[in-house]
């Protein structure tokens, strides 16, 4: 923790506090931010505090550090260490295999050959990649690449092989093993068939969401952390909410912060599997401190948009999976989410389609009935394609949602095709707008990148990667976008209190950006770059 006394000026300073809007200064004393006002009465603040460094923003613009409060850290640094076959670096299958030959040849022999980033719709060819077609990188060693989603991949059949999967193998509850018009597996392995990857070694979760957590050695998990940690803080993300820990990434984040080695402040969403651990080990939301801390469970109702698996009442036009699937039936999803909430828990649950939504909706409903608690922020993560009617419900339980606008810039397009002209709903904030819900943002980096600035620029623009606009209607403000990544995003984690927002008492963690977002053009947004980002009065980027 920094000691010093520290005097910001010369430059717009946007608190995003909804008292004092801008400021001509901000005093810091060690971590904390001890005046917001005038040169003057901040220097003055400062008086008998010792040496005070002072620095001049030259016309720069000082807002309160990010807040991205979904992401994951570690399968971020991951997606970073593999080879990178997103769209539109890779247009077709044939690209897809020109990409992992080129990293073949940075693989140790007979070492795994990674990617991260498969997009299907986006293919020329719209569908998945098989088994046989991932044979052509190699036959004598595993191939894997990872959806850009996290939700599932694809294998080769070494790999396959490796895993022990065949025609014998059952779909698992949650999940699906796709096949050949044989009935051979074809080498894609969809939502809850990713435990398949951790059951010789590694976190096994069951039912209970996507395995992304692939087995690894402790030093490369510690690389992961800082991977990860690096492109948030030099996006000007200063804190992040890691939606699905496991004993993996808890022990990881406490050895990193063990080796002075963490910098930015992390709150964990315990996946479900460790429900009944942490009840009897009387945890609840907020375990911890400003740096590292407990702050939910992490439930999954559904699988993904993205890779046509979400629980849809619609169906899909694109995919022989009509309505995907539920991670848990209603009544023991229920079971679940009530069972935390008694316990003191905040949750959080992946629900793209509406019939997951229901889920959420009707779980936090009789948990209020069961053990009425106050302001417990239950949340809906993504909450990708809700019914108009459920806008209701989820503005009276005070229920969060927590979508992210890159999904609609890179995958908008996508959603419409597969659901038809209700994609255009997809992140309904305008929805969410009329009912006074909050309007949160957040990136689920590595699924879109830990880039607020891009996110507000597809918030307030509905813009896609193609240049067309998906759901003009759910465009939001500019100030609501800022708000949304920052004083928004914090109350989402139950952090409101200490950062979020540059006030007198909070903790002194800022983005330094080289423009002000409101004399910028919309379209320039995306271009803004990130000077400087501090974390409890030291810069750390």
């Amino acid at each position: 923790m920094s000691k010093q006394s520290l005097l910001f000026y010369g430059g717009k300073i946007l608190t995003m506090s909804d008292g004092i809007e801008s400021a001509e200064a901000v005093a810091v004393k060690g971590n904390e931010i001890v005046c917001v006002g005038s040169y003057e009465e901040c220097e003055a603040s400062l008086q008998g505090q010792g040496e005070i460094r002072e620095i001049n923003l030259k016309g720069k613009s000082l807002l309160p550090g990010f807040v991205d409060p979904h992401a994951h850290l570690m399968m971020l640094g991951m997606a970073y260490s593999w080879a990178d076959i997103s769209y539109p670096k890779v247009k077709s299958i044939a690209d897809i295999i020109a990409v992992l030959r080129e990293q073949k040849k940075k693989t140790p022999a007979g070492s795994i050959i990674r990617g991260f980033g498969l997009d299907q719709r986006n293919l020329e060819e719209k569908r998945y990649p098989t088994a046989d077609e991932l044979d052509e990188v190699a036959e004598d060693c595993p191939v894997q690449i990872m959806h850009i989603s996290g939700h599932n991949n694809v294998v080769n059949n070494y790999l396959l092989q490796e895993l022990g999967i065949n025609k014998n193998v059952d779909d698992p509850i949650g999940g699906a093993i796709g096949r050949y018009e044989n009935g051979l597996p074809n080498g894609q392995l969809f939502d809850s068939a990713n435990d398949h990857f951790a059951k010789k070694s590694g976190v096994v979760i069951g039912s209970n969401g996507p395995n992304i957590h692939m087995p690894d050695t402790p030093e490369n998990l510690q690389n992961l952390v800082a991977v990860g940690q690096e492109q948030c803080l030099l996006s000007g993300v200063t804190t992040i909410n890691d939606p699905q820990v496991t004993k993996q990434e808890m022990e990881s984040f406490q050895e990193a912060r063990n080796n002075n080695l963490l910098k930015m402040r992390i709150v964990m969403s315990i996946l479900s599997t460790y429900l009944d651990e942490l009840t009897q080990l009387g945890f609840r939301s907020g375990f911890g401190d400003d740096q590292l801390s407990i702050g939910s469970i992490k439930l999954y109702a559904d699988g993904s948009l993205n890779s046509g698996t979400a629980y849809l009442s619609s169906g899909y036009l694109d995919s022989s999976r009509k309505q995907g699937y539920l991670y848990h039936e209603p009544e023991r999803f229920k079971e679940i989410l009530v069972k935390a909430h008694r316990q003191g828990f905040q949750t959080i649950t992946h629900a793209q389609g509406d019939g997951a939504i229901q889920l959420v909706i009707d779980g936090v409903r009789a948990s209020q009935e069961q053990s009425p608690r106050s302001d417990v922020r239950h949340r809906i993560e993504h909450c990708g394609l809700p019914d108009p009617a459920q806008i209701q419900d989820i503005s009276e339980l005070k229920i969060w949602p927590v979508p992210q606008p890159q999904h609609v810039y890179q995958f908008g397009e996508g959603v419409v095709r597969a659901v038809g002209d209700h994609g255009d709903n997809f992140s309904p904030y305008g929805w969410f707008k009329d009912q006074n819900i909050p309007i949160v943002l957040s990136s689920d980096a590595p699924v879109a990148p830990p880039n607020p600035l891009q996110a507000i620029y597809a918030a307030v623009t509905r813009s896609t990667l193609q240049g067309n606009v998906v759901g003009a209607d759910h465009r939001i403000s500019l100030t609501e976008a800022l708000k949304g990544y920052t004083i928004e995003a914090a109350k989402a984690i139950h952090r409101e209190d200490s950062i979020g927002s540059i006030e007198k008492g909070k903790l002194a963690d800022f983005v330094i950006l080289d423009k002000n977002p409101y004399d910028t053009s919309v379209e320039e947004i995306p271009t803004i770059e990130v000077s400087e980002t501090w974390i409890s009065g030291e810069q750390v980027y």
